[in-house]
């Protein structure tokens, strides 16, 4: 995972939302990765090829958020938080469905009282 300087994870992001992502960017200052080969972490292959990556991430300490950062501005590639884009997607979808069933479970706690 590249450290990224502030133009570039503004990719997605709307301008409303500049301080949130700098905030989100703290971390990097910490990451394990800093001052690696950034193609570590774009592997051509989605799970073989990451395993040096997740290695690095594995060892360190603001992986999760990392992780987060990542979940948050959508990253389409890379090995991020130790979670390759196809992992990131998953969570995403489990993040969604948790979130569906909290609802539901508001919703039908409202409807008895």
């Amino acid at each position: 995972m590249p450290i990224i300087t502030a133009p570039t994870p503004l990719r997605g992001v709307a301008a409303p939302h500049v301080d949130l992502v700098g905030s989100l960017l703290d971390w990097q200052r910490h990451a394990a990765c800093k001052g690696l080969e950034a193609a570590i972490f774009y592997p051509s292959e989605d799970d073989e090829a990451a395993f040096e990556a997740k290695s690095v991430c594995a060892a360190c300490a603001v992986s999760g958020d990392c992780l987060e950062y990542a979940i948050t501005v959508r990253e389409k590639e890379g090995v991020w938080g130790g979670q390759t884009a196809a992992e990131r997607v998953r969570i995403i979808r489990r993040r969604r469905r948790a979130a569906a069933r909290a609802r539901s479970a508001q919703a039908a706690a409202a409807a008895t009282n």
